[in-house]
């Protein structure tokens, strides 16, 4: 659907808004490819203040599946704070259908602006590095408050002020969009600086940032953008790119690795990158060096770092780091006057500028992990989870949990630990949808009959377990969508790799290791109970990882294995958190399907079955009956596994 914005007949001094909260427009009005964009005084205010507003084309706004975009998007915004992101008041609706948001005030001049009119080449190569500086740390900020990538950042979204410098607009046209066939006149420029995995409807890595500022740190540093509009995910995967003359071959081949085809062999942020394109400038800079070792010494707060623990404390720690070595090497600030005045600073104030900049930048950054690390922390406690990061395996003779249900580790031949299993008893119960709640493929009801005892998993498998198999059988590390490994769930791998990793561990252990089949896994989520959920028939707040469930990773992330309560047979996440592969070939019906708890199995399997809900998924689809399928070669960041064990005669539990 071609839509050409259209006047929408606003004058300058004309007063818009709700009952409740007027804007003034001011001057004329510019094209913008959601409509018109205005400054305006907020004068619902006790004195006017500033503002600029995107008042939104009526064209767009006769369509349900952009409206409802568009207003998540705002509430989303509304909640981010950093001195280089927009900061975004809120739409308001005027009686007669016209719609717009308001957000702090913008001088109207983008980046977009100065690469076409090809004044970006007048820059000097300090005003650059303070440009792509502030630009990066926005990006960086917004993935850490968000847990996503912003997945469009291109130059039309990066305002430049007198004052405060570069504002990255915190609306992502590519998710206003997606459900939608508009081509907007003008045209949002994001299809030109995404990533090739950015042209599939598929939840992107934070990596699908770090390569759009790669193509807008190659038009700042060349002038040109590095891909056209119309240009496909073909050409963006083979084109050759002319090196910039300002970037010498370390820092060429720096730009060319956020380039990469593969977003794990990019750098993991924007600000990685922007480091690695003036560490050269940095290193010969005649700063001191003790001017930044405070920098360094904030950034890195011990007494932060001090209340990390196990694989949690490594990873934040890492990062910490990372946004410490950047800091060192920036030498000049941005100062976004440059266009509106030719007033010069002096070097040294340049210098102090840019450590403060970036002091304040990493420091936002740090505290808003540090926070949600003690949240985290508190969450984990109140669980009892310590024994997750035991030193010790738990031999089959451990304590209980409760009557029946014991706790073992199996030892590998390197002298690891395999996962922590919990012994389950022998029993019947009512596998498939027994509150008229599900779907068709989880009829008709089959009464299940374990005649002997079996042994699941505590835990989802975790990184730590999966990159030690890996890396011993020199299999590809899958990727953590930057959401940290160590006691993180292991994502983005197939039934394939599930079933791998199931047969290594078997061969290391001696022990019958398996992908559990789906009767075992129902069976172990209901754990006695016949709800929809284990905990009852209705959502219940910190149960579940999902969206809608309450918990602190909803919608945003996994959570790190144990971080909410354990079902009453012990066993954690088996509702949310992340999709389980089970060993079943997948049959759209129960009918002659095993009821001895066995696996149904083909010698063709087009495809797997799999249970549990993820933290992407409403709350319906985790519940225990819920399955679905998938093929077993297919990954995605919302897929893990578990294991299951047979247990011989002589280690089943004993009352």
């Amino acid at each position: 659907m071609d839509i050409r914005q259209q006047a929408l007949s606003l004058n300058d001094g004309q007063i818009i808004g709700p009952e409740h909260h007027k804007f003034r427009l001011k001057g004329t009005a510019t094209p913008h490819p959601l409509g018109e964009f205005w400054q305006a005084d907020d004068i619902s205010t006790p004195s006017p203040t500033p503002v600029s507003l995107i008042v939104l084309s009526e064209n767009l706004t006769k369509h349900k599946e952009f409206l409802a975009a568009f207003k998540q998007q705002i509430i989303l915004a509304k909640n981010l704070r950093h001195k280089h992101i927009t900061a975004i008041y809120g739409y308001f609706v005027q009686r007669g259908g016209i719609l717009f948001f308001a957000c702090e005030a913008l001088d109207g001049l983008t980046l977009q602006t100065l690469i076409q009119t090809k004044k970006i080449n007048k820059l000097k190569k300090n005003q650059l590095q303070g440009l792509l500086t502030q630009i990066a740390g926005a990006a960086d900020v917004y993935i850490n408050k968000v847990y996503k990538p912003h997945a469009a950042l291109a130059p039309d979204l990066i305002y430049i002020n007198r004052q405060g410098g570069v504002k990255v607009l915190p609306i992502s046209p590519r998710i206003l969009l997606e459900k939608t066939s508009f081509k907007l006149d003008p045209a949002f420029q994001f299809p030109a600086y995404q990533a090739p995995e950015a042209f599939h409807p598929n939840l992107l890595p934070t990596a699908a940032d770090t390569y759009s500022m790669a193509c807008i740190a190659y038009a700042a540093l060349s002038g040109s953008p590095p891909f056209g509009l119309e240009e496909d995910e073909a050409l963006h995967v083979r084109k050759e790119l002319k090196q910039p003359s300002s970037l010498n071959k370390k820092q060429w081949a720096s730009l060319q690795q956020a380039l990469a085809t593969d977003p794990e062999l990019r750098q993991r942020t924007s600000a990685e990158l922007i480091s690695a394109l003036f560490i050269e400038e940095a290193d010969n800079s005649t700063s001191p060096v003790a001017d930044n070792e405070p920098l360094k010494t904030k950034t890195t707060d011990t007494s932060t770092t001090a209340r990390l623990s196990g694989g949690i404390s490594r990873f934040w720690s890492s990062l910490f780091m990372g946004s410490t070595l950047f800091i060192a090497g920036v030498a000049v600030g941005f100062f976004a006057s440059f266009f509106f005045a030719q007033q010069q600073q002096t070097s040294t104030n340049q210098y102090l500028a840019a450590w403060k900049e970036q002091a304040e930048i990493w420091k936002t950054t740090a505290d808003d992990q540090a926070n949600k690390i003690i949240r985290l922390e508190e969450q984990l406690a109140k669980q009892n989870t310590s024994d997750i990061k035991t030193t010790e395996p738990l031999s089959r003779e451990a304590s209980p949990l409760q009557e029946n249900f014991k706790i073992f580790q199996d030892t590998l031949l390197d002298g690891a630990y395999g996962p922590q299993m919990i012994s389950l008893p022998a029993g019947q119960f009512q596998m498939g949808d027994l509150n008229n709640q599900g779907d068709d493929n989880e009829k008709p009801i089959q009464t299940i009959i374990f005649s002997d005892s079996f042994a699941l998993s505590r835990y989802e498998v975790t990184f730590n377990e999966y990159d030690h198999f890996a890396d011993i059988t020199k299999r590809k590390r899958p990727d953590d969508e930057g959401w940290g490994r160590g006691l993180q769930p292991v994502i983005n791998v197939s039934w394939q790799d599930a079933n791998a990793y199931v047969k290594w561990l078997a061969a290391q252990t001696g022990q019958s290791y398996r992908l559990p089949s789906e009767a075992e896994w129902e069976y172990a989520a209901r754990s006695g109970t016949s709800s929809a959920y284990w905990w009852g028939n209705e959502l219940s707040t910190e149960r579940a990882v999902c969206d809608g469930c309450g918990s602190l990773w909803d919608a945003k992330q996994p959570a790190p294995v144990g971080a909410l309560p354990a079902n009453p047979w012990g066993l954690h996440d088996l509702n949310g958190n992340v999709d389980e592969w089970v060993q079943d070939c997948y049959s759209d019906t129960y009918s002659g399907h095993p009821t001895d708890g066995s696996a149904r199995v083909a010698s063709n399997c087009a495809y797997r079955a799999m249970r549990g809900g993820s933290w992407f998924d409403i709350g319906r689809v985790i519940r225990s009956a819920s399955r679905y399928r998938h093929p077993p070669d297919a990954a995605r960041n919302t897929w893990g596994f578990r294991v299951a064990l047979d247990l011989p005669n002589e280690q089943k539990p004993t009352d």
